[in-house]
This record gives structure tokens, C-alpha cells and sequence, in this order.
């Protein structure tokens, strides 16, 4: 996450912790966020980069399972908590994935209001291989907390906006890997509210990253 002219850069990921941290929250993480990604001598790092990244591998290896173990004993002799959390996450991924799914390379994304622009990296491409050619835009989750249906619409509303420039005739999706859940925007949920809702937060982390020390 970086400033420049005043423009504010912050991961789609990061994002998602700002929207499920509720309001008593916010401001502390945006605090944190800022310290994090403007402290020089602490370059910019993310725990579960390894795992996305895994994520994306296994989506089009013969043995999806193999690979995701591969990231996992990777970290099992850091001593850390990543193991446990990685095992977790990998469990959900494969649970939520349709076993004759395959990977489809996209691009990231970036949403944009005011100042904000929150750039999502970690997006799969998945094809179900099903009559109805059924595609996903997916945005994996691997946080400890659950996540609820209320603070997936607001991410899932904003990459409706870009789900056709990305991978079209896919719907967006946002896996809770940790919990082995998947969340889609209803079809009669109320966009223009949700709308509203996701440009007052942007203007809200805005303004409460330009008044954190």
C-alpha cells in the first residue's frame, strides 16, 4: 500500500480485513495498514502468499491435494502458527472447488473511488466444465475469523463491476477457505444500497488514512 499524490493504494485482501472489522475496528486497522506498508524498513509482506499462490497451481495440477501439500511443509519448520492455518485453508479450498474444475489465467483488478484504489491480486479464474459453461471469478479468504454473508456482498458488489473485463461470463465469488464457505451475491439483493454502502466506506478509509499519524 502506498501515497503518492495523495492516492491511496491498498490490497483487495486488505480491504476485506477493513470491511469485516465492523466500525469500532476501522480505524485501528487502518492505522495499522498504513504503518505496515509505509514503514520503510518494513517492506510490504503477506502471510498467505504462498498459499494464494498455491491456490492458483492446484486449480490446474493433476493432484490438487500434492501441490497445496507442498506449501504446507514448506512452512511446517517455521514453528509458527502458518502450518495449522495453511492445512485449514487448503481443506476448505479443495472442499469448495469442484473436483472437474481447471484454472483460467486472469489479470488484476483495480476498483476506484475518490482517492482509493483497492487493486485485487489474488483472483482465480475457475471453469466448471458444466453444460451451462459456468465460470468464477473467485477472491480466496484465508483469515482466521469467519466472514459473514454482510462483508462478502460488499466486496462481491465491487468485482461485479470489473467481472466482465476479467474473465466475462463469470460470477463472482469469495471463499471463506478457513470455513469452507462460499459466498455469492443473491440475485434480488439490493445493488444500489450495496452500491452506496461500498463508496461510503471507500470514503471513509480514505479520509481516516489521511487523519492517522
Amino acid at each position: 500500500m502506498t501515497t503518492t499524490a495523495r492516492t491511496v493504494f491498498i490490497g483487495g485482501l486488505q480491504w476485506l480485513d477493513y470491511v469485516h472489522a465492523g466500525p469500532r475496528k476501522a480505524m485501528s486497522i487502518v492505522a495499522e495498514q498504513k504503518r505496515r506498508y509505509l514503514d520503510p524498513e518494513r517492506p510490504a509482506w503477506s502471510a498467505y502468499g504462498p498459499l494464494l499462490a498455491a491456490f492458483r497451481r492446484a486449480l490446474n495440477s493433476p493432484d490438487r491435494k500434492s501441490e497445496l501439500e507442498k506449501v504446507i511443509e514448506q512452512v511446517s519448520g517455521k514453528g509458527d502458527w502458518r502450518a495449522a492455518a495453511y492445512r485449514d485453508a487448503s481443506e476448505g479450498f479443495l472442499s469448495l472447488i469442484p473436483k472437474r474444475a481447471t484454472g483460467i489465467h486472469v489479470t488484476d483488478a483495480t476498483w476506484s473511488e475518490g482517492n482509493l484504489r483497492i487493486v485485487f491480486r489474488h483472483l482465480l479464474g475457475v471453469c466448471l466444465h458444466d453444460r451451462a459453461d459456468t465460470r468464477w471469478l473467485v477472491l480466496p479468504y484465508c483469515k482466521g475469523e469467519a466472514l459473514n454473508q454482510d462483508s462478502a456482498d460488499i466486496v462481491l458488489q465491487m468485482m461485479e463491476s470489473f467481472a466482465e473485463l476479467v474473465l466475462p461470463g463469470s460470477r463472482p465469488i469469495v471463499l471463506d477457505t478457513r470455513h469452507a464457505t462460499r459466498y455469492k451475491l443473491r440475485a434480488n439483493a439490493n445493488r444500489d444500497n450495496i452500491d452506496a454502502c461500498v463508496r461510503g466506506l471507500a470514503l471513509a478509509y480514505e479520509r481516516q488514512w489521511f487523519l492517522t499519524a
